[in-house]
């Protein structure tokens, strides 16, 4: 650890040195490029409003830290009706429920960061960690111009919490019961019976969220006002927003988890929607509260579950992945699902320096095909920020 640490300080120094072991000529033409890339910005971040609703701070660049909270819910349905087949169930009534066939897997994961930033304008830079023991982290990189704006959000968390229904313990409990004459079992008590909590020491999920959104009323509303404080909204206004969204997650769990056994399970989906947001402020910007809420409707969506089994014999591999291509070949023929982003914020200039701003915002994903495999996301987050332009 001390280490890598050492190595980090020794990348920064570095970066930091580089611009003095340039020539006098080339620190020139530096800073002329830097001053033409800087005369774009300002004259693309000055026009395109009506400057009696938005205006720009009278300072370009800001530094900001933040206290983070947030909850993540993660909910994944593989069905698997071939193992009451195999065993020659078919009819039994206690089998009639579905439930008691699929893979479920629920995760949950609520962690505590503290995150420290940078903007320019309109483009902003943040990267969060956590507070606790937990491993987890957050880079985020975003623009919010007049009217096109953009958000690449990548997460990584470790350590999730949960349970998992395996359908093959729970019908072996079954048959185990069964042999010995005890009361027959029914649907909830197979589903108990294969229900373990999952080892929180050995699985991780990840996220890459990508979106882009269109501002239609861009002369007088501005989305970057309640977001990053890089413009300031002086008159209550509110606009239309279009929005498209890319989003990938993978949950994986390593050989510790379940014995003898790596799984992957990744998603991918294209989604396009729209919505409103509304900015309010009584007293021309000072203080403002900011909401939007934009559903979308997925019209692209691909989901892959990768297995990988060891201390395995010859035959026993064979069967496994005739198994994992059964599952797999059921993943095809996505349906047409509903997602929304919901976002409130506030933020208070205190003065040409100092903005103080809080933050929230949910997330739904859902996930779905014709075999019923499902994968279903909700996630929370909110913070609490202050920033200093200069």
């Amino acid at each position: 650890m001390k280490t890598r640490t050492f190595t980090r300080i020794l990348a920064v120094l570095l970066l930091l040195q580089a611009p003095l072991m340039l020539t006098a000529q080339e620190k020139s033409g530096l800073k002329r490029k830097v001053g033409k890339a800087d005369n774009f910005i300002t004259r693309l971040a000055r026009s395109q409003f009506d400057s009696t609703y938005v205006s720009l701070p009278q300072h370009r660049w800001m530094v900001f830290v933040s206290g983070n909270g947030s909850y993540n819910k993660f909910h994944l349905r593989v069905p698997m009706p071939g193992i009451v087949e195999d065993l020659g169930l078919e009819g039994n009534p206690v089998f009639g429920d579905r439930d008691i066939y699929t893979y479920d897997m629920d995760l949950h994961s609520g962690t505590q960061s503290a995150s420290v930033g940078v903007s320019y304008r309109t483009l902003r830079l943040k990267y969060s960690f956590n507070i606790g023991k937990v491993n987890d982290q957050q880079i985020s990189i975003e623009s919010l111009g007049t009217r096109f704006g953009f958000l690449v959000d990548y997460r990584h968390t470790k350590k999730m919490k949960g349970d998992m229904y395996d359908p093959e313990a729970g019908i072996d409990a079954y048959l185990d019961n069964a042999m010995t004459q005890d009361d027959p079992m029914t649907a909830s008590d197979i589903i108990r019976a294969g229900t373990h909590p999952i080892n929180k020491s050995y699985n991780n999920f990840t996220l890459l969220h990508l979106q882009a959104h269109y501002v239609f009323n861009y002369k007088h509303f501005s989305y970057s006002a309640g977001r990053t404080a890089s413009r300031i909204q002086r008159k209550s206004a509110g606009s239309p927003l279009a929005l498209i969204d890319f989003y990938q997650s993978r949950a994986k769990f390593e050989k510790d988890f379940i014995v003898g056994t790596d799984e992957v399970f990744r998603t991918w989906k294209l989604s396009l929607g729209g919505g409103y947001g509304y900015n309010w402020t009584p007293n021309a910007g000072r203080f403002l509260v900011q909401a939007s809420v934009m559903p979308s409707l997925t019209f692209f969506s691909h989901s892959k579950h990768r297995a990988t089994l060891t201390n395995l014999t010859e035959d026993e591999q064979e069967e496994a992945d005739e198994e994992m291509k059964r599952v797999a070949d059921m993943v095809d023929g996505s349906k047409i699902t509903l997602n929304c982003t919901a976002r409130l914020s506030t933020t208070w200039n205190i003065n040409k320096h100092y903005v103080l701003g809080a933050y929230g915002s949910y997330q739904y994903s859902y996930f779905t095909n014709k075999a019923h495999y499902k994968i279903k996301e909700n996630y929370f987050s909110g913070s609490v920020w202050v920033g200093y332009r200069f």
